[in-house]
């Protein structure tokens, strides 16, 4: 047998029909797959084409409904009830909220200062501001232990006197201030039915 050889021709030749073979060939098995697949249908459904009845492209869905229970007090907010001891010492008292016409309460912690508008008239105890600004006035530098509490209140009947003295005793009496610190003072002023104004401030008892 006689040995044969490639020319330059013959090499390139082999060459372009190993490459033609190296994409022809995947092609045509991806060819071949994809009209494999689209020739086969999808299974059917033999319930619905029993019945007769096929299910809706697209489901209809009932727009989504928030049910919002009324709050109990029917709406509005409420300032939570705070008990406080009695001027006998008896928990169960509850600081109301400020009563309409009433002027605002201020308070100087430097100065140890206290102001508020009270009208036994339709009031029986502090309301909720002014028994809150009662920690701020405790907390005074003027608050030593020596010192005692100026309460002065205009001049009132004395069933209005009663009311707001046992008002005042009350709720420093819910802060651990016993009565024994408390002074009553009247002043110049004459009240009716009020609101009034009561001012509070330490002061020391001079030696004697």
């Amino acid at each position: 047998m006689h040995g044969y050889e490639l020319t330059e021709r013959g090499k390139i030749l082999v060459a372009i029909v190993l490459v033609l073979l190296l994409l022809l060939v995947p092609s045509a098995i991806l060819l071949y797959t994809a009209m494999a697949g689209q020739a086969s249908p999808p299974p059917a459904d033999n319930d619905a084409q029993a019945s007769g009845d096929y299910p809706p492209l697209i489901a209809e869905m009932a727009p989504s409904q928030s049910i919002e229970s009324p709050p109990p007090t029917g709406g509005g907010f409420n300032p939570p009830d705070i008990s406080y001891p009695n001027a006998g010492g008896n928990p169960g008292g509850q600081y109301p909220t400020s009563p309409p016409g009433l002027g605002q309460p201020s308070v100087d912690h430097s100065e140890g200062t206290l102001s508020f508008f009270f009208s036994p008239g339709i009031q029986n105890t502090l309301d909720v501001e002014t028994a809150s600004m009662l920690g701020i006035f405790l907390s005074s530098p003027k608050n030593s232990p020596d010192s005692l509490i100026a309460v002065e209140i205009p001049i009132l009947s004395e069933d209005y006197t009663e009311k707001t003295t046992s008002a005042v005793i009350s709720a420093f009496a819910a802060r651990g201030v016993r009565e024994q610190r408390l002074s009553f003072r009247t002043g110049p002023d004459e009240a009716a039915d009020g609101p009034f104004k009561v001012s509070l401030y330490f002061f020391t008892q001079p030696e004697k």
